[in-house]
């Protein structure tokens, strides 16, 4: 793993005043993010609030702490910033050389049309499900970055003639970052001779943005979340699901963030906006008690940063699907695949392992594999009484 690779994925990780998707669920992580209908109750509040009341004999849950960070940099862009300071440091001190003049020209050439994403969550939850309404109390933050340059053609031809002393390309960083305190509140109810749970999460929002803009040849990827890049604003919103189950099937429908918010970022040479918007989710599950398997798709894609640049390619429209296999409640072997039919990420390999002694202590684990470069792991400790 490359050093400045560590050092944003850290930096993101340890974003301290969040509390992801926005979900954050080392169990469902495994099974590909296929939670709308396969999550548990303790889990309910980051994927579908109906889920709290769909088992009412479940006992009295905590689960805390539920963590996880994921980056993908297929082009080693981040590498490729860090690197180029210094690579541009020994052609100004010779701009004449054509070694240096051969080597800073495809230096930066190859970082254009290249981006890195980076996401990190944590949060807990306390579920007490009943046979007349069932809570769930959670905090969950989330936080997503993109890093993009911007290369100039007459930077490259420049340096390729010795003749460049100052450059125009730049680098960025776009973050932004929520936090949700929500009661996800559900009940059942019977249409047709059918049971049918129903939810509501009404939740309050926390929101953030970053921006940090350098000159390519001054990156340096600590510098991005200096009090100076920060905006923040606080909101109120609202999640919905719904959820059928007739023996071992179930279907299940989930709207998150109902309420439309924007957030904009600082200005630099520009300003972005960040969009939250309505999500809405199809899932269905086969439940038994030794296996479970799970299909997600997302109905809408999901735009995220706009601004008067160059587009931002980052709208996404995910289709999860899951599975997993338990062994007499003690423990869990979980697999899963994510495609994105907006094309914006690459198709990513989910699984995990999970340990339940006595169906009381719950300790999950989970990694995504994306490619050699792109990846990431998430972890969760719960309690049942």
């Amino acid at each position: 793993m490359k050093k400045s690779i560590v050092a944003l994925s850290v930096a993101f990780a340890s974003f301290s005043t969040y509390a992801a998707n926005y979900s954050v669920d080392a169990r469902i992580d495994a099974m590909g993010g296929a939670g709308t209908a396969a999550a548990d109750y303790l889990a309910a509040g980051f994927h579908n609030p109906a889920l709290v009341a769909l088992e009412p004999t479940s006992a009295f849950g905590v689960l805390f702490p539920t963590i996880g960070i994921q980056f993908r940099d297929p082009d080693e862009l981040v590498d490729g910033l860090e690197n180029f300071g210094d690579v541009y440091d020994n052609f100004r001190n010779n701009p004449t050389n054509s070694d240096n003049q051969t080597n800073t020209a495809n230096a930066l050439r190859n970082l254009d049309d290249r981006a890195a994403y980076v996401s990190g969550g944590i949060g807990g939850a306390i579920a007490i499900p009943t046979n007349t309404v069932s809570g769930n109390f959670f905090v969950k933050g989330y936080t997503e970055a993109i890093v993009l340059p911007e290369i100039s053609d007459a930077d490259v031809s420049a340096i390729e003639n010795g003749t460049s002393t100052s450059l125009s390309s730049n680098a960025r960083v776009l973050a932004f970052g929520v936090v949700d305190v929500g009661l996800a509140l559900a009940g059942n109810v019977e249409l047709a001779g059918q049971r049918i749970a129903v939810g509501v999460t009404p939740k309050s929002q926390q929101l953030y943005t970053y921006h940090y803009e350098v000159s390519v040849d001054d990156f340096d990827v600590d510098d991005w979340d200096a009090d100076e890049h920060r905006t923040e604003d606080s909101a109120f919103n609202m999640d919905i699901g719904v959820a059928w189950q007739n023996g071992p099937f179930r279907v299940a429908l989930a709207g998150k963030n109902l309420i439309s918010n924007e957030i904009k970022t600082a200005f630099r040479t520009r300003e972005y906006t960040y969009h939250v918007d309505p999500l809405y989710t199809l899932g269905t599950a086969y439940v038994t008690e030794l296996a479970t398997f799970a299909l997600d798709i997302d109905l809408n894609d999901q735009t995220r940063f706009t601004g008067s640049g160059p587009e931002i390619k980052d709208n996404t429209q995910l289709v999860r699907v899951g599975a997993e296999f338990n062994a007499w409640g003690w423990a869990q072997l979980r697999g899963g695949y994510i495609n994105d039919l907006e094309d914006t990420l690459d198709g990513t390999l989910t699984l995990g392992l999970g340990l339940s002694p006595a169906n009381t202590v719950h300790f999950d684990i989970s990694a995504s594999i994306i490619d050699t470069n792109s990846y990431g792991a998430s972890a969760q400790l719960a309690f049942m009484f």
